[in-house]
């Protein structure tokens, strides 16, 4: 039986190809991959965190570079359709690198109003420009507002209400926290 099924359609793909052939270029297909108007993503504003912090622990030189680890104490989140609050216990792993950068990589979870609780990957990398670098090596004041500071976080949600955070790529921003605490704030981008 299923010889004779494949034997009766022998002639499709000939067939589909000559129609590929005839048609595009009446739909003006005919440009190429490389030629093709592709259409420029965007960023729209999923997240604003702010995550309060304890004072860095310091794990002293490794084979990477300067290693420490920041704890994620509380804090809380908002978004279009989500909110809550940043649950005790994450923690935030950096290392200085030789080149100067500082790599981040933060672990933490979020629960929203409703009860939901959120992973939270979020890695980051801190470039300051050879002149501020070369400030810090002489023990100079080095302003931190030039440093190239961007997150890419990863969301795992339970499938449901919030499970769009586990289908978009999401960039971030970090900045210093508001108030009395030590706390950052964090504005996450998804890509459009």
């Amino acid at each position: 039986m299923k010889y004779q099924s494949t034997c009766r359609r022998w002639w499709l793909q000939p067939v589909a190809m000559m129609l590929l052939v005839i048609v595009n270029p009446l739909f003006g297909a005919e440009e190429s991959p490389q030629t093709a108007p592709v259409p420029q993503p965007g960023l729209e504003l999923a997240l604003t965190v702010v995550a309060e912090i304890d004072a860095p622990i310091s794990m002293g030189r490794t084979p990477y570079g300067e290693r420490r680890v920041i704890t994620i104490t509380g804090g809380h989140f908002e978004g279009q359709g989500i909110r809550g609050t940043i649950m005790p216990g994450g923690e935030d792993w950096q290392v200085d690198r030789p080149d100067g950068v500082t790599v981040f990589d933060a672990r933490y979870w979020l629960k929203t109003d409703d009860g939901v609780i959120i992973k939270v990957v979020n890695r980051c990398i801190a470039a300051l420009p050879a002149e501020e670098l070369q400030k810090a090596a002489r023990g100079e004041t080095v302003d931190h507002s030039k440093a190239y500071l961007r997150t890419n976080p990863e969301f795992e949600a339970p499938i449901g209400r919030y499970d769009w955070l586990n289908k978009a790529i999401f960039i971030g921003t970090l900045t210093g926290g508001p108030g009395p605490r030590p706390s950052v704030v964090l504005r996450f981008y998804k890509v459009i």
